[in-house]
Order: C-alpha cells, then structure tokens, then sequence
C-alpha cells in the first residue's frame, strides 16, 4: 500500500525536480557554447594550417620555445 503524501511535501517535490531541470540545461547549454567555442578555434587554426603551413610550424616552435 502507498503511503499517503500531503501535498505540501508533493509541491515541494515537484519543485525540487523542476530546479534541477533547469540546473541541468543551463549547464548542458554552457557546455554547448564552450564546444562551439573550441571548435570555431580549431577551425580558425586548421585554415591557417592550410593557408600558411610554414608559418604556423615557426608559430608552434615559439611558441614551444617560449614555454621551456
């Protein structure tokens, strides 16, 4: 047999769940723009990989330089 639950505490619950519900899709949005942050970086330094191969390979060695 179910226990009988007031509906204070069934409010209380329903609100719980809704919180977390939003909790989780703001973070599953601010996930989303940091994905789509890196991938435009990505993008960005693979076009200038194959625009100017050279000089992102002078780039990365000082750059790998500058870090030792």
């Amino acid at each position: 047999m179910p226990f009988p639950v007031d509906a204070e505490a069934m409010q209380t619950y329903e609100e719980g769940r809704s919180v977390l519900g939003s909790l989780v899709t703001r973070l599953m949005a601010i996930v989303q723009q940091i994905i789509n942050y890196v991938m435009s970086v990505s993008r960005e330094v693979f076009r200038l990989a194959s625009e100017h191969p050279l000089g992102l390979t002078l780039g990365v060695c000082n750059l790998i330089i500058w870090m030792s």
